[in-house]
C-alpha cells in the first residue's frame, strides 16, 4: 500500500521540514536529543514528510564516518541509517575541535545557527523548508534570525523549538553576540550582561514543544521553569507536549544480539536466564526469587542520587540485589565505589559507559529504580518496560505519562523515605508471583513506538503552515 503524502495545503506540495540539532544518532550522541534526532526524523519520512537533518561536522564523525561523502563546499551529506533522510554535515574550522564543549562552545553554536540561516538564503541545499524544527539552545538563534529578519531572498519558513531540557540555557554574555551582529536591542532580557537564549527562543519561536504533556505543564510554574516561566506563560498558547518514543528497532528484546537470551511475551521464561547471567557478571549469588533492582544513569543529582545516598543503607538491608551503570558527578561515583566494597556481594557498581552491559542490565533486572527530581521525558523506563524491567520512578514529567499502575510503582513527594517505601512495596508485589507476572506483561505491552509521536509533530507542524 503506497504511503500517503502529506500536503500543504496552500502550496500543493509535500510538507518540508528542516531538523536542526547539534547532536543525532548514530553519527554523534551525547544525549536524549541524539536518540531523537535520531528517530523522530525516520518515522516522520514515513509519515510522507520531506525532512531532512543538518548537524555540525565535529571531528570525531569525520573520524568515524569516512565515507561520509561531500555534497558541495562546506557541506557533507548522509542519510540516517536504514532509512532515505538526508543527513547535512556543516563543515566549519570552528566544529572541528575535539572538544565542542571548550572555551569556544557558545560562538560554536551561535555559528551553527547562522550559517543554517545562510544556506537556506542562498538555497545552498537547492531546498528550501517551510519548517525548521530548532531543538535545545544550541539552535536558539534560528529562531531569532527568522523573527528579527524575514529574508527577502526566502519568505515563509517557520519555526519550532522543543525544549529537551530546561535546565541547559546556553547562558551568553551580550558582548560575545554583538560579535555576530547581533544588539542589545534584539534581546527581551539581559541578566548582568548575559542572554538566557533558551528564554529568548521560547518568545521568538512560531511554536514551542517539550517532550512530554506533564513536563509542559511542569515548565509553567517557577519550579521547574526557573527564570523561564514567564515567558512560557506568554506562549501559552503555542506550547505543547509530545511525548519522546523509544527505537524499537533498536531496542527490542526479541532481537538484542548483546543480550545472553533473546525473549518476548511468548518466551518470558527466558528473562530469568538474562538474569541469572546478570547475576554472575555482578558476582552476586545466582538465585531467581531475590529481586534484583537496577539503575542506568548519568550519575547526577537531577536523577535522584541524593535521596538514594540518603536511603542507601536501609535498602541494603531489605533482601534484594542491586547493580548500578553510569558516570557523572565524583561525589556520587565515589560514594558507589566505596558501596562496593561494603556490599560486594549484593551490590554492584559500573561507574563507566558501557552499552552492551546496559543492554543485559536491562535484561536481566526485575527492576528499574529511576527516582529523578525532574524528568522531561526520560529513556530509561521506556527501555527497561521494554525489556520486563517494572520502574519505580518518582511521578514527574515523562515519568507521570508514561509509567502507570499497571506498569509500575511510583512516589509523589521528592523524599527518600518516600523512595524507600515505595521500593518496599515493589518487593511486596514482586513476591507475589501471579500480579508480577501481571506487571511484567503490561509493561512489556505498552507502546512507546516513534510512529506515535511523529503524527502529534505532524499536526503541529499543518497547524503552523494553515
Amino acid at each position: 500500500m503506497p504511503i500517503l503524502r502529506i500536503k500543504n495545503r496552500h502550496r500543493n506540495k509535500q510538507l518540508k521540514i528542516l531538523f536542526a540539532s547539534y547532536e543525532c544518532a548514530p553519527f554523534y550522541k551525547l544525549g536524549g536529543l541524539g536518540d531523537v534526532a535520531g528517530s523522530l526524523p525516520v518515522a516522520l519520512k514515513e509519515l510522507g514528510v520531506d525532512i531532512r537533518v543538518i548537524m555540525p561536522y565535529y571531528y570525531k564523525i569525520k573520524e568515524d564516518y569516512p565515507e561520509i561523502k561531500k555534497y558541495k563546499l562546506n557541506i557533507y551529506q548522509s542519510n540516517l541509517p536504514r532509512s532515505r533522510v538526508p543527513v547535512y554535515f556543516l563543515d566549519q574550522p570552528i566544529f572541528r575541535a575535539k572538544n565542542i564543549f571548550d572555551q569556544s562552545e557558545r560562538a560554536r553554536f551561535i555559528t551553527f545557527s547562522l550559517l543554517i540561516k545562510e544556506l537556506l538564503d542562498e538555497n545552498s541545499l537547492n531546498w528550501r523548508p517551510d519548517i525548521i524544527h530548532c531543538n535545545d539552545w544550541q539552535t536558539a538563534l534560528v529562531t531569532k534570525t527568522y523573527k528579527k529578519q524575514k529574508s527577502q531572498k526566502y519568505l515563509g519558513a517557520k519555526t519550532v523549538f522543543t525544549i529537551h531540557n530546561i535546565g541547559y540555557t546556553g547562558r551568553t554574555k551580550l558582548s560575545v553576540l554583538e560579535k555576530f551582529g547581533f544588539t542589545e536591542a534584539d534581546f527581551n532580557q539581559i541578566k548582568n550582561g548575559s542572554v538566557n537564549l533558551m528564554r529568548q527562543a521560547i518568545l521568538d519561536a512560531d511554536l514551542v514543544s517539550t517532550v512530554s504533556p506533564t513536563y509542559a505543564r511542569e515548565i509553567l510554574t517557577p519550579a521547574y521553569g526557573y527564570d523561564m516561566a514567564d515567558a512560557l506563560e506568554k506562549r501559552k498558547k503555542d506550547l505543547c507536549g509530545i511525548l519522546n518514543g523509544l527505537n524499537v528497532s533498536d531496542w527490542n528484546p526479541k532481537k538484542d544480539k548483546d543480550i545472553i537470551k533473546k525473549f518476548g511475551l511468548e518466551d518470558i521464561g527466558n528473562k530469568y536466564i538474562n538474569k541469572n547471567q546478570l547475576q554472575k557478571i555482578c558476582g552476586f549469588e545466582t538465585v531467581a526469587n531475590v529481586p534484583l533492582i537496577a539503575m542506568v544513569s548519568r550519575l547526577a543529582g537531577q536523577k535522584g542520587f541524593d535521596l538514594l545516598k540518603q536511603a542507601f543503607a536501609e535498602i541494603m538491608r531489605l533482601n534484594l540485589q542491586f547493580v548500578i551503570l553510569g558516570t557523572g558527578a565524583k561525589e556520587y561515583e565515589d560514594f558507589f565505589r566505596q558501596m562496593n566494597e561494603r556490599y560486594k556481594h549484593r551490590f554492584s557498581a559500573h561507574i563507566k559507559f558501557d552499552l552492551k552491559l546496559a543492554r543485559q542490565i536491562y535484561a536481566g533486572a526485575d527492576m528499574f529504580l529511576m527516582p529523578s527530581k525532574y524528568e522531561p521525558c526520560g529513556l530509561g523506563q521506556l527501555i527497561a518496560m521494554k525489556y520486563g524491567a517494572i520502574p519505580i520512578v518518582r511521578s514527574t514529567g515523562g515519568l507521570v505519562d508514561t509509567v502507570s499502575r499497571d506498569s509500575g510503582l511510583s512516589f509523589k513527594k521528592y523524599d527518600s523515605s518516600e523512595m524507600f517505601k515505595t521500593i518496599k512495596r515493589a518487593l511486596t508485589v514482586y513476591h507475589n508471583q501471579r500480579k508480577w507476572l501481571k506487571l511484567v506483561k503490561n509493561s512489556m505491552k505498552k507502546d512507546f513506538s516513534w510512529a506515535t509521536s511523529a503524527k502529534k509533530y505532524l499536526k503541529i507542524y499543518q497547524k503552523l503552515i494553515k
